[in-house]
């Protein structure tokens, strides 16, 4: 969503060598982690991605700005250099009247076997859907994902503040340290939620214990208590977590409503879904009901059927890993970092 970002700012902030160690870094990512994920899922082989470029918004000033566009031209040429056949198509959305302007320069740059496989579409891109199956494709291009779990949503952009942009000191020092391990495998933070407006309700103690659809285990040995209890005074909370090793962790947030045993009043507020922290450190938004409840969020060690991270050693899988985690109300992670409020649409 280019039209999202003030791109003639953006030389002003990074380097050409900067912004191309990023763009091969997040390549690298897709062939080594994404790709094998989703040969996994689909059970065939993927090795090419549909890329879609939104220029809504972008005016003719952006379009026209030399140093971006000289530093487009220098990605493009590592892109076709070292991954020439990773792009199976691309789609040019919502694309202004200015734009043929600027497309006649770059084609230029581009060989004819790439730009065979770009398409220019205008407003109408319901051809996306041929491509890209509902789930997967953005509400705003047509299809019916909202990413509702992600900061930011499908496509998060800092000039909107549509997400909390976190500087990397958020992710040193997190509040909670624990062990899991691969005969200890299971670990579970519970925290009661009020509705918006009620008064304070305290947090509670992390649990070693596993707090999943079985039933809370409220007997479970409890780690280490919070410094000061902590409100939960809003339906969103964050979530931010790292490992120092592993193949992943498999995290699942669930709600309950408060003073009930019962698993059909609960709520899966987030499913299984696995992450790998210890490559980078992750940040989950989550929306609980606004409501009396509990809220419970789980993390376990990776199964070995489960991602695409080498299988440790024997002697390795005997070491514990460290798993770090803070969990906020949004007003506590923006108040603790100075940030700007959230903006929703």
């Amino acid at each position: 969503r280019a039209g999202r970002h003030i791109i003639k700012d953006i030389p002003k902030t990074s380097s050409t060598s900067g912004l191309i160690e990023f763009h091969v870094l997040l390549q690298e990512f897709l062939t080594r982690t994404l790709l094998p994920e989703c040969s996994q899922l689909a059970e065939e082989t993927v090795w090419q991605q549909v890329v879609v470029i939104d220029l809504a918004g972008v005016s003719l000033v952006a379009l026209s700005h030399i140093p971006a566009l000289n530093m487009l031209r220098e990605m493009l040429a590592r892109d076709q250099m070292m991954y020439p056949e990773r792009m199976y198509r691309t789609y040019v959305v919502n694309a202004p009247p200015v734009f043929i302007t600027a497309w006649k320069m770059i084609r230029s740059w581009l060989d004819p076997r790439v730009i065979s496989k770009i398409q220019i579409l205008g407003k109408d891109h319901a051809e996306l859907l041929d491509q890209i199956p509902a789930h997967n494709l953005p509400s705003f291009l047509g299809g019916s994902c909202k990413c509702s779990h992600m900061p930011g949503g499908c496509v998060p952009s800092v000039p909107l503040g549509n997400y909390p942009d976190l500087p990397r000191s958020a992710y040193a020092h997190l509040r909670h340290q624990v062990q899991i391990s691969y005969t200890e495998p299971r670990h579970s933070f519970v925290c009661e939620t009020m509705p918006v407006g009620n008064g304070p309700t305290p947090m509670s103690s992390p649990l070693m214990g596993y707090a999943g659809w079985l039933g809370i285990k409220r007997d479970s040995p409890r780690n280490s208590a919070p410094t000061s209890p902590t409100p939960m005074r809003t339906q969103h909370v964050f979530v931010r977590f790292s490992t120092d090793r592993g193949r992943g962790v498999v995290v699942e947030v669930l709600w309950q409503p408060l003073g009930s045993d019962s698993l059909d009043d609960g709520t899966l507020v987030y499913p299984e879904a696995l992450f790998e922290p210890q490559r980078a450190p992750v940040l989950l938004e989550l929306e609980a009901p606004n409501r009396a409840g509990q809220l419970v969020v789980n993390w376990r060690v990776a199964n070995f059927d489960e991602g695409q991270a080498p299988f440790p050693r024997p002697e390795e899988a005997q070491i514990p890993i460290q798993l770090e985690y803070s969990v906020d109300t949004e007003d506590e992670l923006l108040t603790a970092f100075s940030l700007p409020p959230i903006k929703r649409s």
